[in-house]
């Protein structure tokens, strides 16, 4: 989800877009073409965005070393934004990514030494005062008023949501915390992409508690409780857009 958004948002701009799925083919496309920049996810299968940066970084071609690379997670850590710089990036932005502040990192780093033009980047969640479990407002902003886009979101979520909380609760059963929180981590740019804003807070716990091995007798409870709200989300979705 978090590719397609950013990829309608910087085509909107102007800008031609590249995706790939993993650190290295990541660092292969690198060495194939030359880019103005890199918007680099930190949490890759294959390999992860910290070396991948640090195998671009050690390329002979200069032009090719030299590009600079965005750290993109949805995880930022006191101490994580001093490793990704130690790994040679050049600067990150948190996810769920917002247009605004999205416009100002690509600036900051197409244009070096410059400012964003006067780019507010405040981009404050309000929930909505009814009793919706989701909150289309940041895909619907960065649709432009393309409904397609919208639906196509809508039709990515709840084609992913499933499989992802199957193998979350296989994995919880096994007591693989470590998956556990990997999964957590993938759901979670989801769950702030479309607001659902009730299960942000657990996400997080389990995802924290997975990965530290903390608490370990509350994951499993938590578990349940995502599934029964990612869930009661994916019906109430399926009902507005009358998929059922």
């Amino acid at each position: 989800m978090n590719q397609l958004l950013m990829k309608k948002i910087m085509e909107s701009w102007g800008i031609e877009v590249a995706i790939v799925a993993n650190g290295l083919l990541a660092v292969e496309k690198v060495q194939q073409e030359n880019y103005d920049l890199i918007l680099m996810d930190i949490q890759m299968p294959e390999m992860d965005g910290v070396e991948a940066t640090r195998r671009i970084r050690q390329l002979t071609d200069e032009c090719k070393a030299t590009t600079p690379i965005v750290a993109v997670t949805a995880n930022l850590l006191k101490g994580d934004s001093e490793r990704y710089i130690a790994a040679g990036m050049n600067d990150y932005i948190a996810k769920p990514i917002e247009e605004k502040k999205l416009f100002s990192i690509l600036y900051k780093n197409f244009c070096p030494g410059k400012t964003n033009g006067g780019i507010d980047e405040t981009n404050e969640f309000v929930p909505d005062p009814d009793n919706a479990l989701y909150d289309l407002t940041l895909v619907k902003a960065i649709s432009g008023g393309d409904e397609s886009f919208v639906k196509s979101m809508i039709l990515l979520f709840l084609e992913t949501v499933p499989s992802i909380m199957e193998q979350m609760q296989l994995a919880c059963k096994q007591r693989d915390w470590q998956l556990t929180s990997k999964l957590a981590h993938k759901l979670k740019s989801t769950i702030d992409s479309l607001n659902i804003y009730q299960l942000q807070d657990l996400i997080r716990k389990i995802e924290s508690d997975g990965k530290k091995e903390e608490n370990l007798d509350q994951i499993p409870g938590c578990v349940r409780l995502l599934n029964k709200g990612m869930n009661d989300c994916m019906a109430q979705v399926k009902s507005d857009f009358r998929l059922e």
